[in-house]
């Protein structure tokens, strides 16, 4: 299900830019003809297509990140897993970091995660 729902689920393509200052002549700065903002043909991204690793299939989730550390060679501990359920915690035993969630990701909740995983690997924040 978690898959169908992914392959759903969409990107939204960056903002509008703006355009960068160009020189007339005379030295003076001015905005491009085409409006004040760059166009772009960039689509939405399937959410999916952001995944270079799936592990999608009922079963442990220490089973998973041992085959998504045998694929991509990332350390565990560089690893942080969100997921809603707490009996799946166990994967800390390989030294994956996992941040419980109780109604999906917010990004309170990401950044949230991301530093407690930075202070337990000792990165100081500057």
């Amino acid at each position: 299900m978690a898959r169908a729902m992914l392959k759903l689920l969409t990107i939204p393509p960056p903002p509008l830019l703006p355009l960068p200052p160009t020189t007339s002549d005379g030295g003076q700065t001015r905005r491009g003809s085409s409006g004040q903002r760059e166009k772009t043909n960039a689509r939405p991204l399937k959410a999916l297509d952001g995944f270079d690793f799936l592990e999608m299939y009922p079963g442990s989730k220490k089973t998973h990140f041992k085959r998504i550390h045998a694929q991509s060679s990332v350390p565990y501990n560089e690893m942080l897993f969100f997921d809603d359920e707490s009996r799946n915690r166990d994967v800390e035993q390989l030294g994956v970091m996992m941040y419980l969630v109780r109604d999906g990701v917010t990004a309170d909740e990401f950044d949230r995660a991301v530093a407690e995983w930075r202070r337990r690997k000792g990165v100081i924040e500057k």
